[in-house]
């Protein structure tokens, strides 16, 4: 029978865990300090570690991890705020995988299965030697899609396979990329960033593979590419999806044979350059409609990436809010303040421009409230009417509510609700004006229809 030594500061939780695993057959140990837990350990007779990352103590989960691998155990760690530096560095540390709380049972057993599985065909289980750590990333957020996205970055660390990052525009694939870079050998080496759309074909050739003299109108001299200024290095291409199919014919022939040709030159340049590609755009579908050459798109997407948008990242907007808040806030040497209603109501807005929305409606209410505490009277109308209009949308409907078709409010009953709600939180005709996106002069023609006194 396998044995699993438990780790966790909360009791209720290694009780937990000891009788989820128990129904898989296993005999666990618990502790809910590193102490004792490493005083098990060096005990012997575990095959797998299972503990929680942050122990409250001295020492954490990574720190039993170190003591676990020169006894061959494998470790599995929990995180309920993990962090992309953290898993950087339980991958090199040697960590079997890790997942972050709260996780799916089915999950976790599926884990402990197969870290057991790996045992018992090596005998014992694998180690990595470490490597000097990443600089610190300024990626934020712990969800468990954020998660999934450290988990790939952290396994990238050693590889030099190029990289295909795909996902809305503003949810951070630039930042991604640049985590890839910091996470890896050639972090010490030059990153270059290339908006690929941003360029005509001719710039872009001349760019990136660089230019002889006389070449074109303009190219007065040499010019070397930023393939060879990132030689050693990383070259991100944003929006490759932007790119026509003569380039992409070029770009293929580098990543195939790793040398470039300057526009205009015959002679060959070796170069060590690794390639990460974003794109907002889908590839396989512009593959089918033969707008992107499908032998590039295979040859760029050797590891996919997709970075999820913040709609999908649950807790993760309060986090990116406390962390914009920060910067501004040190930036402008002032301390900004949320208040809970506004916290709220931004945390339930759907964020469909993802982070970068997210960080310049920031700075634009830390630019306007220049050190008072932010309501929900300074957040941006459109925010307060998706938050609202999708609070309708949810409201269960009632033997009181009136024109009701089937089980749905009607589109007047819902604007009926809508402006109630904003009647009660707002005195100023003006606001509600503003927020309804009518003038004046229409928003009392729809309180007269509506019932409701306009206040005048």
């Amino acid at each position: 029978m396998a044995r699993v030594l438990v780790v966790d500061d909360s009791k209720e939780t290694c009780e937990f865990l000891e009788e989820l695993l128990g129904t898989m057959g296993l005999e666990v140990a618990k502790a809910t300090h590193p102490d004792r837990a490493i005083e098990q350990l060096r005990k012997g007779g575990f095959d797998l570690l299972l503990s929680d990352i942050n122990l409250e103590a001295k020492k954490d989960g990574l720190d039993l991890l170190r003591e676990a691998k020169p006894l061959g155990v494998d470790t599995i760690l929990l995180s309920g705020f993990g962090t992309l530096e953290t898993a950087i560095e339980a991958v090199r540390e040697g960590a079997f995988d890790f997942l972050s709380k709260p996780w799916n049972n089915e999950e976790l057993k599926a884990l402990v299965t197969r870290a057991l599985a790996r045992r018992q065909s090596t005998g014992q289980g694998e180690t990595q030697d470490a490597s000097p750590k990443a600089k610190r990333s300024l990626m934020i957020g712990s969800s468990p899609k954020m998660m999934a996205v450290y988990k790939t970055i952290a396994s990238l660390q050693n590889s030099r396979a190029t990289v295909l990052i795909t996902g809305e525009s503003g949810t951070g694939k630039e930042l991604v990329a640049r985590s890839i870079h910091l996470s890896s050998d050639r972090r010490d080496r030059a990153f270059v960033a290339v908006n690929c759309g941003a360029l005509t074909e001719t710039l872009l050739e001349s760019e990136l593979f660089g230019h002889v003299k006389g070449s074109f109108t303009g190219a007065v001299g040499e010019k070397p590419g930023l393939f060879e200024e990132a030689s050693g290095g990383t070259i991100f291409l944003d929006e490759i999806g932007e790119t026509s199919p003569s380039f992409q014919v070029r770009l293929l022939r580098v990543l195939q044979e790793q040398e470039i040709r300057r526009v205009g030159g015959n002679k060959t340049i070796k170069v060590d350059t690794r390639v990460i590609a974003a794109t907002n755009r889908d590839l396989q579908q512009m593959v089918k409609a033969g707008t992107f050459r499908e032998d590039l798109y295979y040859r760029l997407s050797v590891v996919e990436l997709a970075v999820p948008p913040l709609r999908e990242r649950g807790d993760d907007v309060g986090a990116l809010l406390d962390h914009f808040l920060a910067e501004f806030g040190q930036k402008d040497q002032q301390t900004y303040r949320l208040h809970p209603e506004a916290r709220r109501v931004l945390e339930a807005y759907s964020w469909p421009g993802n982070v970068r929305e997210l960080g310049n409606a920031v700075e634009n209410l830390t630019q306007l409230s220049r050190g008072r505490e932010i309501t929900v009277d300074d957040l941006p109308a459109k925010i307060q009417a998706d938050v609202l209009k999708r609070a309708l949308l949810k409201t269960e409907p009632s033997e009181e509510t009136p024109s009701l078709v089937g089980d749905w409010p009607s589109l007047d009953e819902l604007e009926r609700r809508y402006i109630q709600i904003l009647l009660g939180r707002h005195k100023e005709k003006q606001r509600i004006a503003d927020i309804l996106g009518v003038d004046r002069t229409t928003l009392y023609r729809k309180l007269k229809r509506y019932g409701f006194h306009d206040g005048e």
